[in-house]
């Protein structure tokens, strides 16, 4: 019965695909969207950050910008992808920028409590602790990403370097073991005493993603099955935003998610599609904004690109028709400045402010990384 429902259902939206998109009627060319406003938008995006005074850190020589989830993360994924996209072989300034900080900071690790270089967060003896573990992994993740992209066949000493970090910094007992302290500034989807999981899910990517890093057998494998078995044990416990970033570590590491969760929950995350064809980022948790005004219920860029890359990278195809649905929403709806929209959960937000942006920088880089397949 349910693979009657579903061909039904495909049926449906074809027809829809059909009539809402007069090229396909007219057997022209597919909706597109612009990787050169694109690129300008995150470029000018970064280019603010490392002005950003408030995300400075250290003085000198050794003066570095934190690595935030909202916009550095999303450009440092995103930015090596699209340069192949159009071609070009040369990293952007601020890719080299960033990553010339990453890999100082991976170098000095013992260092960063110094004035010279500072934690990303210093103010109490926890927001240490949660620093330590989250720049441990955001740390590997850039560089795992960065060796992956060049085309390594093993990791950069760097890189090496940053997973010892990693595997330091790693909680080896109690509830939590397998995971890393994260940054909890009550703000989701990232910086949340929720987002934890999403740490460690970053960190199985990271691993997963590093050129020749991890076979059985090597000394990652402590702190691999450690992750693992958290991942594991506590993905049912998760709001679907972590179940995504789940789902994503399992196609990277095996043993997080058996095949059947994988398919269950691919399942749910279809479902959850809107009529449009996207997703909504407040559909995929349970937040509260801080100054009393309701969520965006609508289909946003962030949600959508992210859903849509990590399905894709699970095996969902292209061409499935809800998959292409959700493509051609996104192909819709990059805005002029070549940015894709999203929308805080934590409070509403000025979208032409400097803070009103952060959202969206994820959504450009994910709605990029989900058409990028």
């Amino acid at each position: 019965m349910k693979s009657v429902l579903r061909v039904l259902s495909n049926v449906v939206l074809l027809v829809e695909i059909l009539v809402a998109c007069p090229a396909a009627r007219a057997g022209g060319e597919d909706k597109s969207w612009s990787s050169a406003e694109a690129q300008e938008y995150l470029d000018e995006r970064q280019k603010a950050w490392f002005a950003f005074s408030s995300a400075d850190r250290g003085e000198g020589e050794t003066r570095t910008s934190c690595v935030s989830c909202h916009t550095v993360l999303p450009y440092a994924l995103t930015r090596p992808v699209l340069r192949k996209l159009v071609g070009a072989e040369t990293a952007t300034e601020h890719e080299k920028k960033l990553l010339a900080q990453t890999r100082m900071r991976v170098e000095h690790w013992k260092e960063l409590e110094s004035e010279a270089f500072r934690l990303l967060y210093d103010t109490s003896d926890r927001k240490k602790k949660e620093a330590w573990g989250t720049e441990a992994v955001l740390n590997a993740v850039i560089l795992a990403f960065d060796d992956h992209i060049q085309g390594r066949s093993w990791p950069s000493d760097g890189t090496k370097q940053a997973f010892s970090n990693l595997w330091q910094t790693q909680v080896q007992t109690g509830d939590q073991k397998g995971s890393w302290d994260w940054l909890d500034f009550n703000m989701g989807p990232w910086e949340w005493k929720e987002a934890r999981y999403f740490g460690a899910s970053l960190a199985a990517i990271a691993v997963g993603t590093a050129p020749g890093y991890y076979t059985p057998g090597t000394e990652a494998d402590a702190g691999v099955t450690s992750f693992r078995d958290y991942l594991k044990n506590g993905f049912q416990r998760q709001n679907l935003h972590n179940q995504v970033w789940g789902l994503w570590a399992s196609t990277q590491v095996d043993g997080i998610l058996a095949k059947a969760v994988q398919k269950e929950f691919i399942d749910k995350l279809l479902d959850r599609q809107h009529d449009d064809g996207g997703w909504s980022l407040s559909s995929l948790g349970s937040w509260v904004r801080s100054d009393g005004t309701e969520q965006d219920t609508g289909a946003d860029s962030y949600a959508t690109g992210l859903v849509l890359h990590v399905l894709q990278i699970a095996g969902v195809p292209k061409d499935d028709l809800k998959i292409a649905k959700g493509l051609d929403w996104l192909k819709s709806n990059q805005s002029p400045t070549g940015a894709w929209r999203g929308v805080s959960v934590n409070k509403k937000r000025d979208p032409e402010s400097h803070s009103g942006k952060f959202m969206s920088d994820a959504a450009t880089a994910f709605a990029i990384l989900a058409l990028s397949h």
